[in-house]
C-alpha cells in the first residue's frame, strides 16, 4: 500500500522528522512518503527547509527574552527574496528553564526581521507558535525601529518589556523596508488578543502567569492595545505567541493556517491523491487538536481526497472525532509508565503502535 506519513512533532520528545521515521519503520514493505509537519510552532522553520532545497539557513546572535544573547536561525531563499521565521527560534519557551511573562521580550524575533530586511526580504512568513513571551509583540516592534513612550514621554527600555508603562507609539523610526514587505503569519491558533479566549487567559499560564494575575496581565494588554491607532485586537490569531500577532497585524501582515502553509510547500494535496493511507499524529491529541491543529487539519484534507486517516498520539483524551475520515486513534503507551519514561521512549513506542495496527490492517488487505 501507498502511506502518506505526516506526524506532528511530540513536544520534548520528537521532531515531526523523527517522528516520521519512527512511523516508518514500522511499514516495511509498504510504499512510505514522509512528508514533515508543523502547524507554524515547533518544526516550521525545519519543514520549509525540507521542502526548499534552494534555501539557505541564516544564523545570527540576538538579544533573546530577558536581553541574554543567543544563536537563533531563520530561512532565506535569494532566489524568491523570501524570509522564513520562526518565533521559538529567538524567543522560545525552550530557550529558558526559567518562566517570566512579566520580563521577557520579543525583541529577538524583531532581530531577525530586520536582518531579513537588510537581505532584501519582500515576503517574510513568522510562525507562531512555542513563544515564551506575553508582551504584545512590543520587542518585535522596537528591533524594527518602533519607539514606545510612557506617560512623561520618556523611551521605555525592551528589556524588561514593562508593557504596563506604555502610553504611545511612535512610529517615525520604523525600517522604511518594513513598509514595503508582504507579511505573512503562520500559526495553529485563532485567539483574540483580549478576554476570555486572549493571550493572557488561555496561553499567559503555559508561560508561567499566576492564575490570580491573568485579569490584571489582560487588563494591561488592552491598555497597550489602545496606544495604537488600528484596533486589530479581534483579529484571527491576534493573541498568538503572546500577542506577537497583534504587532504583525500592525505592519499589515495576513494570518494564515500553519498547516496550509507546509501543506502548500510538500505539496501534499498531490500526494495523497494517489495514496491508500494517512498516518499523522501529535504528543497530545485533545479537544485542542480539532482548532487548528496539524493532525485533524491533515485528516481534513485526506477525507477530501477519500483516503482514510489513523492518528497515532502520546496522549489522547477524545471519545469522539468528527467525521473527518479518522478511523482511529491511537495512544501509543501500551503499559503503566510515568511521563518521563513515556517521553523518552517516544519512538519505539510509536513504531511498536504502528506496527500493531498494520498487522490488523495487512492481515485484513
Amino acid at each position: 500500500m501507498r502511506i502518506v506519513v505526516a506526524m506532528d512533532s511530540f513536544k520534548g520528545s520528537l521532531t515531526s522528522v523523527e517522528a516520521n521515521r519512527a512511523v516508518r519503520a514500522a511499514l516495511a514493505g509498504h510504499d512510505v512518503v514522509e512528508v514533515p509537519i508543523s502547524d507554524g510552532g515547533e518544526g516550521f522553520l525545519n519543514a520549509w527547509f525540507l521542502t526548499h532545497p534552494h534555501a539557505e539557513v541564516v544564523t545570527q546572535d540576538v538579544m533573546s527574552l530577558d536581553g541574554t544573547v543567543r544563536q537563533a536561525r531563520y530561512g532565506w531563499s535569494e532566489r524568491t527574496r523570501e524570509a522564513v521565521i520562526e518565533v521559538a527560534e529567538a524567543s522560545g519557551l525552550t530557550l529558558i528553564d526559567v518562566l517570566d511573562p512579566w520580563r521577557y521580550s520579543s525583541y529577538g524575533t524583531g532581530l531577525q526581521i530586520k536582518d531579513a530586511l537588510g537581505h532584501g526580504a519582500t515576503r517574510i512568513t513568522v510562525g507562531l507558535g512555542g513563544s515564551a513571551t506575553v508582551d504584545g509583540g512590543k520587542g518585535l516592534l522596537e528591533a524594527l525601529g518602533v519607539r514606545f513612550l510612557d506617560e512623561t514621554g520618556h523611551v521605555i527600555d525592551s528589556f524588561p518589556h514593562q508593557l504596563e508603562r506604555v502610553a504611545q507609539v511612535d512610529w517615525t523610526g520604523l525600517l522604511p523596508e518594513a513598509r514595503h514587505v508582504e507579511w505573512r503569519m503562520a500559526s495553529d491558533v485563532t485567539n483574540p488578543l483580549l478576554g476570555l479566549s486572549g493571550a493572557a487567559a488561555v496561553f499567559g499560564p503555559q508561560k508561567g502567569l499566576a492564575l490570580t494575575d491573568v485579569d490584571r496581565y489582560d487588563e494591561q494588554l488592552a491598555a497597550y492595545a489602545r496606544c495604537f491607532e488600528r484596533d486589530v485586537t479581534g483579529q484571527p490569531g491576534a493573541g498568538a505567541a503572546g500577542g506577537i500577532g497583534f504587532a504583525l497585524y500592525q505592519l499589515g501582515a495576513v494570518y494564515g493556517s500553519g498547516i496550509d502553509e507546509v501543506v502548500r510547500w510538500s505539496k501534499l494535496e498531490e500526494t495523497l491523491q494517489m495514496a491508500d493511507w494517512l498516518i499523522t499524529g501529535e504528543g497530545r491529541f485533545d479537544e485542542q487538536s480539532l482548532h487548528g491543529k496539524a493532525p485533524y487539519g491533515l485528516a481534513r484534507i485526506a477525507y477530501a481526497h477519500g483516503v482514510p486517516t489513523l492518528v497515532f498520539a502520546g496522549q489522547s483524551e477524545l471519545i469522539a472525532v468528527p467525521d473527518v475520515g479518522i478511523e482511529a486513534v491511537f495512544p501509543i503507551v501500551c503499559r503503566v509508565m510515568t511521563l518521563e519514561e513515556s517521553m523518552q521512549q517516544a519512538a519505539p513506542l510509536l513504531t511498536d503502535a504502528v506496527s500493531r495496527a498494520f498487522r490488523l490492517i495487512d492481515k485484513d488487505a
